[in-house]
């Protein structure tokens, strides 16, 4: 086995859910493997002289549990790894951009997932609509007014910021609101702030079908259902997770988003569906492997390194 480490940008460890985390799990299984596992947080990545380090701690977890327990800061010349995951959840801030950048650095040979490119040129919220025919009619604009006009116009809409995630301030709009007016202004902070809108999808009341792509290829897939009286299906929301089967439909989304993921060197995403439509395609952070082996039986963990660990190799693809 090459022991040479593979590292993981998180966010801090106490905001970690365990029984959740899909990032603990690939943590886990490399370890298991035999290699060498450390993390980090954005603002334990540096720049020095161009080449690009970090303060890690190796991943070292709790007897019987599964939380990372304390450990010595280590000053890593990142072009050491072998692999560097960019796990850390939104908001895509500067401070997230600006660690893209410092991630650029690195040599061609590191693996990085997913690339630092696609995540700092790619809004996961965006990515349906470079598939007109896959995302719901919205409407992207800064300007209150017109985002007004476009309730006005679909009766029923959905508002969302593009930087953040789990739900985090996403609304429910219908037309006739009195809130409408006032939110809209406030969120879009006087036209410094872009926001996201849709028309409402009722199967939403149904949840959204959360599909894992590796490598462009279906992994794994579960439906999350929204808690009574909500409409947002995020697990982070309130939502759970139970088994369903994929559509002919889901599977066609699926065979479209998967070359321009490969082309773009997007290595894990996870495209959420409702009805026929794509809400968002995630590859910040993708979720729900825990939630898939649990209701499955399978370790989907172990297939996702098996496919990096042949890109290791001589000849790997």
């Amino acid at each position: 086995m090459n022991s040479a480490p593979a590292l993981f940008v998180i966010d801090p460890p106490e905001r970690l859910d365990p029984p959740t985390d899909t990032t603990l799990a690939l943590m886990r299984e490399l370890q298991g493997r035999g290699r060498p596992v450390y993390w980090t947080t954005l603002n334990g990545l540096d720049l020095r002289d161009g080449v690009p380090w970090a303060q890690t701690r190796p991943a070292l977890f709790i007897a019987h549990e599964d939380r990372l327990a304390p450990a010595d800061v280590e000053a890593f010349d990142l072009s050491r790894a072998a692999m560097v995951f960019m796990r850390k959840d939104p908001p895509v801030d500067l401070a997230y951009l600006h660690a893209t950048l410092i991630l650029d650095r690195l040599p061609s040979n590191i693996l990085q997932i997913n690339p630092p490119q696609a995540l700092r040129l790619h809004c996961e919220k965006l990515i349906p609509a470079l598939f007109p025919e896959l995302a719901p009619e919205s409407l992207l604009s800064s300007d209150a007014r017109r985002l007004e006009g476009f309730l006005r116009e679909h009766q029923h809409i959905v508002i969302k910021p593009l930087e953040d995630c789990s739900g985090h301030g996403v609304y429910e709009l219908r037309r006739g609101d009195a809130n409408a007016r006032p939110l809209l202004a406030a969120m879009t902070d006087s036209g410094r702030r872009f926001l996201q809108a849709q028309r409402f999808l009722p199967e939403i009341r149904d949840g959204d079908k959360r599909v894992l792509l590796l490598d462009g290829e279906i992994l794994g897939w579960v439906r999350r259902v929204p808690a009574a009286g909500d409409f947002r299906s995020n697990v982070n929301a309130g939502g759970r997770c139970v088994p369903c089967e994929l559509t002919d439909s889901d599977r066609r989304i699926c065979a479209t988003l998967g070359p321009w993921l490969r082309r773009e060197g997007i290595v894990l995403a996870g495209v959420d569906i409702v009805g026929d439509k794509v809400l968002e395609v995630n590859i910040t952070s993708p979720s729900c492997l825990r939630e898939i082996n649990q209701l499955t039986g399978q370790r989907l963990e172990s297939r996702i390194i098996d496919v990096l660990e042949q890109r290791l190799r001589p000849g790997g693809a």
